[in-house]
């Protein structure tokens, strides 16, 4: 036999088991189910006095950076615009697939925020949402404060976990489509 027909064949063997050891291993990843339900933490509202702050989408990006950047994350971004946009890359055999997940934000009555899925882009391929949180919350070290939610197709973050030293911050109305934040900061007790 040929050895450049040996060697053919060789290479073809070893992309059909990168190929389907990857699709296994992305459905195992994929159709794991979750550990734990996720149920919203409890959060004691503070009824000291509070000043209530008012933000533009530029300053809340600032602030939102500032933290991501004490966190030392870099495998993602998160940044505000007509909507709540997270852009990170996963690897899978070397070749990096781009995520993007648009959301809308939502305040809950525990002053914390809901940011569901509004539409995502996974390198091309089809995934249901839950899956890609799934996805996002086994391969990406995200900060206490922010919890990926497979079954409600969400990131929720909880500001009683965010280390602001002597203050609470709590969410009060999102609008982004006007640039109109408002959030509340009370003296911890």
């Amino acid at each position: 036999m040929n050895r450049w027909k040996i060697a053919f064949n060789v290479l073809l063997a070893a992309v059909l088991i990168m190929t389907v050891g990857g699709w296994l291993w992305l459905n195992h990843i994929l159709t794991a189910e979750p550990e734990e339900t996720f149920s919203v933490p409890d959060r004691e509202i503070a009824e000291s006095p509070s000043l209530t702050v008012t933000t533009t989408r530029e300053d809340a990006n600032s602030w939102l950076q500032r933290e991501l950047d004490e966190e030392e994350t870099e495998e993602f971004d998160l940044y505000l615009e007509d909507a709540v946009y997270f852009t990170s890359e996963f690897s899978l055999f070397g070749i990096n697939i781009p995520v993007e997940v648009q959301f809308q934000p939502e305040v809950d009555e525990n002053g914390n925020i809901w940011l569901y899925e509004d539409g995502f882009r996974a390198g091309g391929v089809d995934l249901p949402a839950a899956q890609v949180f799934q996805l996002i919350g086994d391969s990406l070290d995200l900060p206490e404060w922010i919890e990926p939610v497979p079954e409600e197709a969400a990131l929720y973050m909880d500001f009683a976990q965010l280390d602001t030293g002597d203050t609470s911050i709590y969410a009060e109305a999102i609008d982004l489509p006007n640039d109109e934040l408002r959030f509340r900061i009370t003296p911890s007790d």
